[in-house]
């Protein structure tokens, strides 16, 4: 038929439906009926035979000016067979096709996430909302993980993906590729969401945090090999104090694989600590940079490293104004590089002086407690005296008052009972004496022992051995110095000798000057007659110019 109710499809394409909608936007591809779909055949109501007159067709032209679903619900008494039936698959299935075909590739989406859960496999499943709807959104594992902060309920974000119908279920969604928040930007709001996360679980505490040895003689750097940071460190120890080993550990301190090396270094050095002579203290540093820059020192991965690690860590990361997760659950934080070798290293020279203060404090509090016995020892002595001498005064007032019993008695009886009171109080006197004597002998040699034993003498005897110790160290460190640097030299001899002009010459080469001593490299620079010398490899031989070309 042409120009009836049929010649188009019942299917409405988006540039029809804008144009009863009465929009305007930009045209999208047709949408063609499926080739199974069939349109349907017109019957007459008397006879329900398919009309095939021109006239009828012309008749009904006013037909095809009624809406498509108008059309097919008024006129569904007129078609003769029925509407093919589908299933809910084929339903879904065309959906999804129109869906994929009318919508962009990539659509961003803002909202307010809710109803945020993430189950067993990974996968995230929510909803974005505004003040009037709501949109099923689903994310994938591997794309979760990829964002640097934790999404969660009442978070205002843009989704960027794609709307898809879930066919199993009939179910509209946005499977989000990424998202972004809105208000703060991500690295800030990763880092917050981190710090909330390892404050509660007391990461932050100082209680938690090792203390940092007063003198760490062996030191672990772990930073970039070709910046000035590790340089600028070791000057600052070595001018501090220069018996302190320090090795260098190098990792990359930006980029993706930044937090992995470190995680690592930490790792290795806590498992090899002993292999290595022993590791006193880890400086983690790094220069000034940006947010993004120092992010690899926000990594939780970092932050727990440092916090399982048995060995201190102090951190100098970036400038004084930047700080980072690894600075607040270090041991110590220092506000540069530079900044925390001093804090963590002391000066030898302040040491040294703090040793002869406390030297010399001591020698003054010994002389004073010596002192102090000294005249608790002569105290007791004169208390003793003047114990025994009152015992003697009773003793003789005794012997007189039995005296005058035994004149007042038979002498005899009066006489023997006299003399074993007398010998008796002897005893007694003695005893006492003997006890008196004893107690302030012990007392005076308690007194020597500890006068002996908190001496200045003792004192510095220990602080002489451990001089001798870091004498020791330094010899060892330059002696391996001195054989580093000769062997680096000969090396360096050999290389100068490899490169020199004598091995040129024992090749066979030789090498020609003229009248004034210049080298000739080209036959321009002489002239037929001019005498030139020519140096081989065992000697030189003179030699006139004939001719040059």
């Amino acid at each position: 038929m042409s120009g009836g109710l049929f010649d188009e499809p019942l299917y409405e394409t988006p540039d029809k439906a804008r144009g009863k909608r009465g929009g305007a936007g930009k045209s999208r591809e047709r949408v063609e009926a499926p080739a199974d779909i069939k349109p349907p055949v017109r019957q007459d109501a008397s006879d329900n035979a398919p009309s095939t007159d021109g006239s009828r067709a012309a008749a009904e032209v006013d037909h095809a000016a009624i809406p498509i679903n108008s059309r097919q619900s008024n006129d569904s008494a007129h078609f003769a067979g029925p509407e093919p039936v589908r299933s809910v698959s084929e339903i879904n299935g065309l959906i999804g096709r129109v869906l994929q075909s009318q919508l962009p590739a990539v659509l961003r989406v803002r909202g307010e996430i809710s109803n945020f859960n993430v189950y067993s496999k990974g996968h995230a499943f929510f909803k974005l909302k505004d003040q009037r709807s709501e949109l099923p959104c689903m994310m994938w594992r591997n794309d979760l993980e990829k964002l640097r902060f934790s999404p969660a309920d009442g978070l205002e974000v843009i989704a960027e993906g794609e709307v898809k119908l879930y066919e199993a279920q009939g179910r509209l969604q946005l499977y989000v590729h990424s998202m972004i928040p809105q208000g703060a930007g991500e690295l800030e709001l990763a880092f917050r969401q981190l710090c909330d996360k390892l404050r509660a679980e007391g990461l932050f505490d100082a209680a938690r945090k090792r203390p940092i040895p007063p003198v760490p003689m062996h030191i672990v750097v772990i930073t970039s090999a070709t910046g000035d940071v590790f340089h600028d460190v070791l000057i600052t120890v070595c001018k501090r104090f220069a018996n302190i080993h320090i090795m260098l550990f190098p990792v990359q301190v930006q980029g993706a694989p930044a937090a992995t090396d470190i995680v690592r270094a930490i790792e290795l050095i806590n498992a090899h600590a002993v292999a290595i002579g022993g590791v006193d203290l880890i400086l983690l540093v790094r220069g000034g940079g940006s947010l993004e820059d120092l992010w690899a020192f926000n990594e939780e991965a970092v932050a727990r490293a440092i916090v399982k690690s048995s060995i201190p860590i102090a951190t100098g990361i970036g400038h004084e104004p930047d700080i980072t997760i690894a600075d607040l659950v270090a041991d110590l934080r220092g506000p540069t590089p530079t900044g925390v070798a001093a804090l963590v290293v002391p000066e030898k020279r302040t040491l040294t002086k703090s040793v002869v203060a406390l030297e010399d404090m001591l020698l003054r509090e010994l002389t004073a407690r010596c002192r102090d016995s000294q005249h608790v020892l002569d105290s007791r002595q004169a208390v003793l005296t003047e114990e025994i001498f009152r015992i003697m005064r009773s003793a003789s007032r005794k012997t007189d008052s039995a005296g005058r019993q035994i004149a007042a008695i038979e002498p005899r009886h009066a006489i023997a009972q006299g003399w074993r009171r007398l010998e008796n109080a002897t005893q007694q006197l003695r005893q006492r004496g003997t006890e008196f004597t004893r107690q302030g002998r012990d007392r005076l040699a308690e007194n020597v022992a500890d006068l002996q034993r908190l001496g200045p003498q003792s004192r510095l005897a220990k602080c002489q051995a451990v001089l001798s110790g870091l004498n020791a160290q330094l010899a060892s460190a330059m002696r391996h110095k001195r054989q580093f640097s000769g062997q680096r030299l000969a090396d360096l001899e050999k290389q100068l000798k490899l490169a020199g002009p004598l091995q040129v010459l024992n090749r066979g080469f030789t090498i020609t000057t003229d009248q004034r001593g210049r080298i000739v490299k080209s036959a321009g620079q002489v002239q037929p007659g001019e005498q030139v010398a020519t140096r081989t490899a065992d000697g030189t031989f003179g030699s006139i110019v004939v001719d040059g070309t």
